[in-house]
């Protein structure tokens, strides 16, 4: 699950994701993490190393990267 500091960020990941194939989607932000918006990206947790490495690619803003179990 990666979080957002805002709704901007996450909607840029959502878009830049979905132009890239990249899996994922769109979540409210669990209960279990604190996060500065109400979205989160959630994928599987064999996705993260590809996930990070796209967010830097692409100089996407986030907080941070959990792995949680849903």
């Amino acid at each position: 699950v990666v979080s957002f500091p805002n709704t901007t960020s996450a909607l840029a990941m959502e878009r830049s994701c979905r132009a890239a194939d990249i899996p994922g989607r769109i979540i409210p932000v669990p209960n279990q993490i604190t996060a500065g918006c109400g979205f989160a990206w959630r994928a599987e947790a064999e996705e993260r190393n590809l996930i990070e490495a796209f967010i830097l690619e692409k100089g996407l803003t986030y907080d941070r990267i959990y792995t949680i179990e849903i």
